[in-house]
């Protein structure tokens, strides 16, 4: 998963046993570096909020309560290792120093006399908690409605569920249909869990979350229509953030419909899928969504283009559509219709009607998407390295 270069990237930090002048201090030093708590808790409640919240650093007053501090900053360092610890004095003291070295605390600072090492003890927090290992993000977003998003993105998640730990979001808001793609009933829908999106744990997750029979764990989207709803970008934020720390892979299901919310998970999405059809009107909409990736701050290398319901003779060929966007096809899944047909009325997986089709064939190649390995299947030169000209770059 990626990291957002703003207030969502920055440290979360915990205040505790400062006095109001030094909580002012703090916030004047770190406007641009954290995101800070209204107030500094007292030594008794801090601990239930550092479990609570898990914070990337922790700034702990060391004046008068000097043992309290201490045997917080020990507690601390056992239960969560990899926080940054800060003790904050009135004055530089050599022994308070080393006591609280001793105990777990990385800093020691005075202010406003340590401004900087402060600023750069929590902007390495960040860093540190934005690079830990997490989940490999992959967003399926198509060029326009009805391109096949869901399906590809619900068959990936089942191809990968066999060997890992993989979670689904129907991130759809308009009209998300990844439960009835793959039969479940729903839990809690993605709507529920949402409203408790700066709180998520695994726990949590797993007893929210539809199993399919594939394994794959899906949060989908709400039956009732009146449940819809406009999602809160900082909220899918903290979703996808607290899916990639729990499960090994994580599935985006975006939809054609890109609002603040999902363009947000487009940024922090590691691999996104642009699916389009081959036919001018889809892949005239998979150029302005392209445009649109650009402007998110999306580079190409992040992109695979993926042409399903493909034929071997089409109006628009698999060169044309290279050329016209100025982006390779990094694969395509064959057309079968009746397939198809059949496994959505059915509730089942393209495989499970047919294993042998050769749509279930290239379902299974999108696998090798998610590596390194050179794109199979795809015939054509490479695209003009001018980029996006031909159709639709001119005027």
């Amino acid at each position: 998963m990626r990291s957002v270069d703003n207030v969502r990237g920055a440290a979360r930090v915990l205040l505790v046993g400062l006095d109001n002048d030094a909580v002012g201090m703090v916030r004047e030093v770190l406007a641009a570096e954290a995101v800070l708590p209204q107030g500094s808790l007292p030594f008794g409640d801090a601990l239930i909020e550092a479990r609570h919240s898990q914070p990337d650093a922790a700034i702990v007053s060391l004046g008068e309560a000097m043992d309290a501090a201490l045997d917080f900053g020990a507690q601390l360092s056992r239960e969560f290792p990899n926080m940054t610890l800060v003790a904050m004095a009135r004055q530089s003291d050599a022994q308070a120093i080393l006591a609280a070295m001793r105990v777990g605390y990385k800093e020691f600072v005075t202010l406003p006399d340590d401004a900087q090492r402060l600023r750069d003890a929590v902007h390495a927090s960040a860093l540190s908690a934005s690079s830990g290992e997490k989940g490999l993000v992959i967003a399926t977003v198509g060029s326009k409605g009805g391109v096949g998003t869901t399906t590809v993105g619900t068959h990936l998640a089942a191809e990968l569920a066999a060997i890992h730990r993989v979670v689904l979001l129907d991130l759809d808001f308009s009209m998300g249909d990844a439960a009835s793609v793959l039969d479940v009933t729903v839990k809690d829908s993605i709507v529920d869990v949402l409203t408790r999106a700066d709180r998520l744990d695994e726990r949590s997750l797993t007893a929210s979350v539809a199993t399919h029979r594939s394994k794959v764990q899906v949060l989908a989207q709400p039956n009732g229509v009146d449940s819809l709803t406009e999602a809160d970008a900082d909220d899918v934020f903290n979703l996808i953030n607290a899916c990639a720390q729990a499960y090994q892979y994580v599935i985006l299901d975006i939809g054609s419909q890109v609002s603040a919310a999902t363009g947000l998970a487009l940024q922090v999405a590691d691999i996104i899928l642009l699916v389009t059809t081959p036919d001018v009107i889809a892949v005239r909409d998979a150029f302005r969504r392209l445009k649109l990736l650009q402007a998110l701050g999306v580079e190409n290398d992040r992109i695979r283009l993926l042409v399903n319901r493909h034929r071997p003779k089409t109006f628009v060929s698999l060169e044309d559509i290279q050329t016209n966007l100025g982006l390779r096809v990094s694969a395509t899944i064959a057309d079968d219709p009746k397939t198809a047909e059949q496994a959505t009325n059915e509730g089942k997986l393209i495989r499970e009607v047919n294993r042998r089709s050769d749509t279930a064939r290239n379902i299974a190649g999108l696998v090798a998407l998610l590596t390194e390995e050179e794109d199979a299947e795809v015939s054509g030169d490479p695209p003009s390295k001018s980029g996006l000209f031909g159709w639709f770059g001119r005027g």
